[in-house]
C-alpha cells in the first residue's frame, strides 16, 4: 500500500510540473502576443502622428525622429521610396544590375530582368534575352502567370518563371512596387542600388555618397559624379515614402517594422499603408 501511495504522489507531482511549464509558456506567449500588438500600435500610431504633421507634403518628409507612444520607445526613419527601383517601371538595365549586386551572374541577371518586363507587361511579345510569356509558363505546367500586369508586391518576383525565391529575397531590401518612377533618387538610394547603374564603379560610389550629405549640395552638379547617369536617375520624389521603425516595447524586446505610406490628392482617407512588414529584411548599408 505504502508503495502505491508513494508511486500516485510522484505521479501528481509529475502532472503539477507538467502543468506549472504549460502555464508558464502560455503566460510567456500571451505576454509575447500583446507586446506584438503594443509594437503594432505604435508603428501605426507613428505613422499617423508623422503623417498628420506632413499632410500632402509627405513625400518631402526625410529623416529620423525618436518618439514615445504609450510607453513604447519609437526609433523611425522616413525615406523617399524612389531610393528603390521600381520593379513595375524600372528598365531592364536596372532590374538586372540590382540582381547582380546580391551574386547572379551577369546572363542570368538579363534573364531575370527580362522575365520581370515580360510580366509586367500587357502584351505576349517575348523581350530579349531570355523572356518568358504564356507559353514558356504552360511548358512548365503553370497557369498562374505571366500577370501581364503590374506586380501587387514585391513578394511576387518569387512567382516570376526562373526567379529562385532565394534570388527575390535577396534584391527584396531594395526594390519597390511604389515608387511611381521608372528611375531612382541616388539622393537617399543604397549603395547596392546606385551599384545596380550601368557602368557605376564602387570608386564613384564611394565618392558620392561623401558628397551628398555636404550643405548646400546642387543635384546637377553632384551626378556627374556616378558618370554618365541620367537615363537611370531623377530628383524627383516618389509617389510614396517607407517608415522603417525599431519600437523596445520592453527592456529585451526590440522589433523592427517598415511601411510604405502614400498620400493622395482628394482621397477619402487621410493616407493609404500600401505595404507593411513587421519582420523586413536586412539592407546592405555600405559598400563591402
Amino acid at each position: 500500500m505504502l508503495v502505491v501511495v508513494l508511486f500516485f504522489a510522484a505521479l501528481l507531482g509529475i502532472f503539477a510540473a507538467v502543468a506549472g511549464t504549460f502555464m508558464s509558456s502560455a503566460a510567456d506567449a500571451s505576454r509575447a502576443f500583446g507586446d506584438g500588438l503594443r509594437a503594432d500600435e505604435a508603428m501605426r500610431s507613428a505613422i499617423e502622428y508623422i503623417v498628420g504633421q506632413t499632410g500632402q507634403t509627405i513625400q518631402q518628409a526625410r529623416g529620423t525622429a525618436n518618439v514615445q507612444i504609450k510607453g513604447a520607445k519609437i526609433q523611425i526613419t522616413v525615406r523617399d521610396e524612389a531610393a528603390r527601383i521600381d520593379i513595375n517601371r524600372a528598365p531592364p538595365e536596372l532590374l538586372a544590375g540590382i540582381f547582380r549586386q546580391v551574386g547572379v551572374p551577369a546572363d542570368t541577371a538579363g534573364m531575370f530582368a527580362a522575365r520581370i518586363v515580360d510580366w509586367r507587361d500587357a502584351d505576349d511579345k517575348i523581350s530579349p534575352n531570355g523572356g518568358a510569356e504564356r507559353a514558356a509558363y504552360r511548358a512548365a505546367g503553370r497557369t498562374d502567370g505571366p500577370r501581364n500586369g503590374p506586380f501587387l508586391s514585391v513578394a511576387e518576383l518569387a512567382l516570376v518563371l526562373g526567379v529562385p525565391a532565394r534570388a527575390a529575397a535577396a534584391v527584396a531590401p531594395y526594390v519597390t512596387v511604389a515608387s511611381g518612377r521608372d528611375k531612382i533618387n541616388p539622393m537617399f538610394a543604397d549603395p547596392a542600388v546606385l551599384m545596380a547603374i550601368p557602368g557605376v564603379t564602387e570608386e564613384r560610389v564611394r565618392d558620392f555618397i561623401g558628397e551628398r550629405n555636404k550643405p548646400n549640395v546642387e543635384f546637377a552638379n553632384l551626378i556627374t559624379r556616378l558618370g554618365p547617369v541620367e537615363n537611370f536617375v531623377t530628383e524627383e520624389n516618389g509617389q510614396a515614402v517607407r517608415f522603417d521603425a525599431r519600437i523596445q516595447v520592453a527592456p529585451n524586446d526590440v522589433r523592427r517594422y517598415e511601411a510604405v505610406v502614400t498620400v493622395i490628392d482628394g482621397d477619402t482617407e487621410p493616407y493609404r499603408i500600401i505595404s507593411w512588414d513587421a519582420n523586413p529584411p536586412a539592407q546592405k548599408q555600405a559598400l563591402p
